[in-house]
Order: C-alpha cells, then sequence, then structure tokens
C-alpha cells in the first residue's frame, strides 16, 4: 500500500514539473484576458468623456490617475481599472499604447504585447497580441 502510495506521489510530482500541453498558452490567454480588460477601461474612460481616449503622452496611466497634462479629461471616473497590473502582459512589460490607432481610417486606438520574446513579429507565445487583430488574441497553435 506504501509503495503504490509513494508511485502516486512520484508520479504526480512529475506532472507538476512537466511542461503540459496548452501551459504556453496560458500566458497568452493571460496577456490577452489584461488585453481586453485594458480595452474595456479604455472604452469606459472614452464614454464619461465625452468620445476622447487617453493620448499617446497620456499613456495607459490615465486608467488609474486622471491626466494633468492637455486635453484634460472633462469627466474622469476612475480610476477605471483596480490592479495595475491588467496594464501588463504575462511577461510584466506595460501593454505598448498608441492613439490615434493606425489603419484606414485610423482606429481609436492601438494596445499591443511584443509577446515573451518583446520583440515585434514573431510565432507562438513570441507572437504579438495585438487589440486590432482578432487572430492575434487567439491561443498559438
Amino acid at each position: 500500500m506504501l509503495a503504490l502510495i509513494g508511485l502516486v506521489v512520484s508520479l504526480a510530482g512529475l506532472g507538476f514539473f512537466a511542461l503540459r500541453p496548452g501551459q504556453s498558452s496560458g500566458a497568452h490567454s493571460r496577456t490577452v484576458e489584461h488585453l481586453r480588460a485594458t480595452g474595456d477601461a479604455l472604452e469606459k474612460y472614452a464614454v464619461d468623456n465625452a468620445g476622447q481616449f487617453p493620448t499617446t503622452r497620456q499613456g495607459l496611466q490615465a486608467l488609474l490617475q486622471k491626466p494633468t497634462e492637455e486635453p484634460l479629461p472633462l469627466n474622469w471616473r476612475g480610476p477605471y481599472l483596480e490592479d495595475p497590473r491588467q496594464l501588463q502582459d504575462a511577461w510584466g512589460k506595460e501593454f505598448l499604447y498608441v492613439a490615434p490607432g493606425g489603419g484606414d481610417p485610423p482606429r481609436a486606438y492601438d494596445l499591443w504585447s511584443l509577446g515573451a520574446d518583446q520583440q515585434e513579429g514573431g510565432q507562438g507565445t513570441a507572437a504579438d497580441v495585438r487589440s486590432w487583430e482578432s487572430s492575434t488574441l487567439l491561443p498559438p497553435s
């Protein structure tokens, strides 16, 4: 009986340290979750402020503290996020933010993570996660 318990404990220990399928996508999923929460907060900010998003210079900190540089928000009701870590990807890097964003017509903002490698482009967990590209919000294959 003790041998059986020892075997189960050993196998459980091995499973704990082994890389499991989907484990690498956990960081991607957490990044997408934070990106969406930040995007929702940006939308709330814009609703409160007559459609105005924080400028690139004001940055994402405008979701946590009322901006002090122009254009000042008309009706800031923040903080718009409870946890400042939601402004970061799963690798601890703050999301990149530009307002207005790119595109034709221009998007209101661009919000993205450079992925695990913190370099533009990449594949798998190293791939960028971009708010404006739905394919990058899917788990890496």
